[in-house]
Protein backbone atom coordinates (compact mmCIF):
# COMPACT_ATOMS: atom_id res chain seq x y z
CA UNK A 1 0.00 0.00 0.00
CA UNK A 2 3.01 2.61 0.65
CA UNK A 3 4.14 1.69 -2.50
CA UNK A 4 1.13 2.80 -3.88
CA UNK A 5 1.50 6.11 -2.13
CA UNK A 6 4.74 6.42 -3.33
CA UNK A 7 3.87 5.96 -7.10
CA UNK A 8 1.33 8.42 -6.97
CA UNK A 9 3.08 11.02 -5.73
CA UNK A 10 6.12 10.48 -8.13
CA UNK A 11 3.57 10.37 -11.27
CA UNK A 12 1.83 13.61 -9.66
CA UNK A 13 5.35 15.03 -9.43
CA UNK A 14 6.11 14.36 -13.03
CA UNK A 15 2.73 15.42 -14.30
CA UNK A 16 3.73 19.08 -12.55
CA UNK A 17 7.47 19.30 -13.83
CA UNK A 18 6.33 18.45 -17.28
CA UNK A 19 3.71 21.29 -17.55
CA UNK A 20 6.62 23.55 -16.18
CA UNK A 21 8.93 22.40 -18.64
CA UNK A 22 6.16 23.21 -21.39
CA UNK A 23 5.14 26.22 -20.34
CA UNK A 24 8.89 27.67 -19.95
CA UNK A 25 9.05 26.19 -23.70
CA UNK A 26 6.08 28.30 -24.84
CA UNK A 27 6.88 31.61 -22.88
CA UNK A 28 10.41 30.89 -24.62
CA UNK A 29 8.09 30.33 -28.61
CA UNK A 30 5.52 33.19 -27.82
CA UNK A 31 6.86 35.80 -25.67
CA UNK A 32 4.38 38.48 -24.42
CA UNK A 33 6.12 41.92 -25.16
CA UNK A 34 7.80 43.01 -28.30
CA UNK A 35 9.99 45.93 -28.44
CA UNK A 36 10.71 48.57 -31.62
CA UNK A 37 12.47 51.67 -31.44
CA UNK A 38 10.41 54.15 -33.18
CA UNK A 39 13.40 56.51 -34.07
CA UNK A 40 16.84 56.12 -35.48
CA UNK A 41 18.77 56.79 -32.50
CA UNK A 42 16.73 54.22 -30.50
CA UNK A 43 15.58 56.62 -27.52
CA UNK A 44 11.98 56.30 -28.12
CA UNK A 45 10.42 52.73 -28.28
CA UNK A 46 6.90 51.45 -28.55
CA UNK A 47 6.02 48.31 -26.43
CA UNK A 48 3.38 45.95 -27.69
CA UNK A 49 1.94 43.54 -25.53
CA UNK A 50 0.98 40.31 -27.13
CA UNK A 51 -1.42 39.49 -24.82
CA UNK A 52 -3.56 41.74 -24.19
CA UNK A 53 -3.01 43.42 -27.91
CA UNK A 54 -2.12 47.07 -25.74
CA UNK A 55 0.82 49.22 -26.88
CA UNK A 56 2.76 51.72 -24.63
CA UNK A 57 5.28 54.43 -25.98
CA UNK A 58 8.26 55.03 -23.75
CA UNK A 59 11.20 57.97 -23.97
CA UNK A 60 14.16 58.12 -22.92
CA UNK A 61 15.56 61.74 -21.81
CA UNK A 62 18.90 62.96 -21.75
CA UNK A 63 19.63 61.69 -18.43
CA UNK A 64 18.99 58.10 -19.65
CA UNK A 65 15.72 57.70 -17.59
CA UNK A 66 12.49 56.24 -19.09
CA UNK A 67 9.52 58.31 -19.51
CA UNK A 68 6.05 55.94 -20.11
CA UNK A 69 3.43 57.50 -21.84
CA UNK A 70 -0.73 56.12 -21.11
CA UNK A 71 -1.06 52.56 -22.41
CA UNK A 72 -3.19 52.40 -25.62
CA UNK A 73 -5.33 49.73 -27.19
CA UNK A 74 -6.42 50.29 -30.35
CA UNK A 75 -9.95 48.71 -30.64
Amino acid sequence: MAERATFDRFIIGAVIAALAVVALFLHAVFPRYEFRAVNADGTALVVYDRWSGRFQRAVYDEGGRVKPMDVFTPF
